[in-house]
């Protein structure tokens, strides 16, 4: 219920949230641009379907996002990567950082009709969540088509996590739904376990692992190769109300210190020209960074008007002061300046990064400021005691690190979370077909993968078995294949032998058989490996559905081995054991009998045919299950006169294996 009317609000809401936008272009155009993608009207890029989506808000998001973007592009250069984020700021960051090398779009508002048409245009195969972003409509989309999702990077204060507990009953089934959790810190671990998100791991902080690169250490004695030897001062990440306190420290300092490179880079660029105002009014004479190549000797003062150079403007300062704690505005990350080198200054209001901020303060390497004049002496401090300003950096720098090493936490931990087995599975969909592959069997595959037809003028054909419908057997250099297309049964099938009632593609038959699958065959159960699977609309309501699997060498069903032999005990207990860890793994088999059950030529049993199953609780179905395998031998029995089975025999044996397991 509560999703249903957060869904009509979101709904209500989307015209004013689009004029939102159109108002914020005046001061950044970059709101104007690409607007049509915040309906999730992305472009159906086919190279991006099937890979993984990585959600970052913000600036302060992705930045904390790059060495795990940088670290996954290293270790799977094949993996399609598409990152989402919200404002114009993030997205240019985004592009000048990593260029072609990743898909950059908006993320959707969270309406049904934005969410599906986003999720239907990408098709990912997993998601990333940056730090703590849970929005309901877009979290029930991805249950409803199977993705799975991990949050990295997790921070969650105690202010927040009141806010998520007044809406529990909105977000409590979103919290169970991460497959993994990484948090920073230990408080964010409890605080998640409480609002219900079960695997909680405390990873650290990707930040701690932030370095200068050779090229921005080259970028950096470029820029301020003119002033070297100068004192350079930043004050980063400030907001209205710290502007002024900044600009008042730095014309106090100046007559001190009329050498000294004074910087200041506002935390949003709307803010670029309001801060050039008070530049102005205050007759400071300045230079804006994106008019300048590199810093120009006669000059004292830099107006940072450029996003994704923090970390090199910290790497040309001694000292900084890190803006948003001056105001109630809980801070920001300081570690991106230590990484730097540089010696930090903040105020107090720290809430959103208590803990950095408590390391550093324990070990003496901060500085706290409450206004002006504390800011004016602490830079005084440090510019007047060289040997306190490196004690207070070597400080910083040892609590550095000590936290190192979140990038590959974080990537081992999504990685075996969401995306293990599925590296090589590649999604592709053009609105009416939607198709699920291995591409290490099929490079690519198309409608015609999936046709009789086709494999025959291939002479790739290796036979057929008939049923309720033919089952084509294929061999494709070395993989053999079985294609079965989806019937129905009964008195349904009748009257519509192979149309499905529409669902949401990850929820077809044949997409959800092929996803089990490949979960079974992570968890190391024996069952066919999926190769591909399609579901296409038909009509209006609709859809038809096809499966390819790999065919088990040599094996053969327990039915056809009865009809020729009697099975010896070992075989039975192979067969009850196999049944067993199915069992054990709480796995459904909606269909048990003895067409399922299967043994190769070295007698090791299989499992096959997971159309309409799934996961279950704990109960008695496991027995029911049981039963129903003994009543297709019992039938079986009664129906074929030759058939060596014998229930006072051969059915003790097989519950032997189920049970000594």
């Amino acid at each position: 219920m509560w999703l249903r009317l957060y869904s009509v609000l979101m709904t209500v809401l989307t015209p004013l949230l689009l004029l939102y936008f159109i108002a914020r272009s005046r001061k950044d155009s970059g709101y104007r641009e690409h607007l049509s993608e915040r309906l999730g009207l992305i472009s159906r890029a086919k190279e991006s379907q099937g890979g993984l989506l990585l959600h970052s808000v913000s600036v302060g998001e992705t930045l904390a996002a790059r060495p795990l973007i940088s670290g996954l592009l290293q270790q799977q250069p094949k993996l399609a990567i598409t990152i989402s984020c919200m404002t114009p700021t993030a997205r240019r960051l985004i592009e000048q950082h990593f260029g072609d090398a990743v898909r950059c779009v908006y993320f959707p508002l969270d309406n049904p009709y934005a969410v599906k048409q986003f999720i239907q245009r990408l098709a990912p195969t997993a998601v990333w969540l940056m730090e703590t972003e849970l929005w309901p409509r877009f979290m029930a989309e991805l249950r409803h088509r199977g993705i799975a999702v991990a949050m990295l990077n997790a921070r969650l204060s105690k202010r927040s996590a009141a806010g998520y507990r007044k809406v529990h009953s909105l977000l409590s089934v979103c919290w169970r739904q991460l497959a993994a959790v990484s948090a920073q810190t230990r408080a964010t671990q409890l605080r998640m376990r409480a609002l219900g998100a079960n695997k909680v791991f405390v990873d650290g902080n990707l930040k701690f692992d932030i370095a200068l690169t050779k090229a921005q250490q080259l970028k950096t004695e470029q820029f301020f190769a003119q002033v070297t030897g100068r004192p350079i001062i930043l004050c980063a990440s400030t907001h209205p109300g710290e502007h002024e306190v900044a600009i008042d420290a730095y014309q106090q300092l100046v007559k001190q210190f009329s050498d000294i490179v004074f910087i200041i880079a506002p935390r949003h660029p709307e803010q670029f020209n309001s801060v050039s105002r008070l530049l102005d009014e205050r007759q400071i004479s300045f230079v804006r960074r994106s008019q300048i190549e590199s810093f120009p000797a006669e000059q004292t003062f830099l107006l940072a008007d450029s996003m994704g150079e923090m970390l090199m403007l910290s790497a040309g300062a001694d000292m900084a002061f890190v803006g948003g704690s001056l105001i109630e505005r809980g801070g920001h990350n300081p570690l991106e300046q230590i990484a730097a080198d540089c010696a930090v200054l903040s105020g107090r209001s720290v809430y959103n990064f208590n803990e950095v901020y408590a390391a550093l303060n324990r070990v003496k390497g901060i500085r706290w400021v409450d206004d002006c004049d504390t800011l004016r002496d602490q830079f005084l401090a440090l510019l007047t005691d060289k040997q306190a300003l490196q004690q207070q950096k070597h400080n910083a720098s040892a609590v550095l690190q000590q936290h190192k090493g979140a990038t590959l936490r974080m990537l081992e931990r999504a990685t075996d979370a969401t995306l293990t087995g599925n590296f090589m599975v590649k999604t592709q969909t053009d609105g009416k077909e939607f198709i699920k592959f291995d591409s290490a069997v099929l490079p690519e595959c198309e409608a015609k993968h999936f046709s009789p037809r086709y494999w025959q003028q291939q002479k790739a054909i290796a036979g057929n078995s008939t049923g309720r419908a033919t089952v084509w057997f294929i061999q494709q250099g070395d993989h053999g294949m079985l294609l079965r297309h989806y019937y129905r049964g009964g008195l349904v099938g009748k009257v519509n032998k192979d149309r499905f009632w529409r669902q949401p593609e990850q929820q077809s038959r044949a997409i959800k058989e092929f996803d089990l699958l490949t979960q079974l065959v992570e968890k190391g159960l024996p069952v066919p490996k999926p190769i591909a699977a399609r579901m296409i609309k038909t009509g209006l309501f609709s859809y038809r559905a096809d499966i390819l699997v790999e065919v088990i060498p040599g094996a053969v069903d327990v039915f056809r081995l009865l009809r020729e032999r009697q099975l010896p005990a070992k075989q039975w207990h192979a067969l009850g054991a196999v049944v067993r860890r199915m069992h054990d793994e709480n796995v459904y088999h909606s269909d048990l009998n003895c067409h399922n059950l299967m043994l190769d030529d070295y007698d090791s049993p299989w499992i096959v045919d997971f159309d309409k199953c799934g996961f279950k609780e704990n109960g008695q179905w496991k027995q029911e299950n049981l039963a129903r395998l003994k009543r297709s031998l019992l039938k079986e029995k009664a129906r074929n006169e030759t058939f060596y089975w014998k229930q006072e025999r051969d059915w003790p044996e097989f519950l032997t294996g189920y049970e000594t397991t």
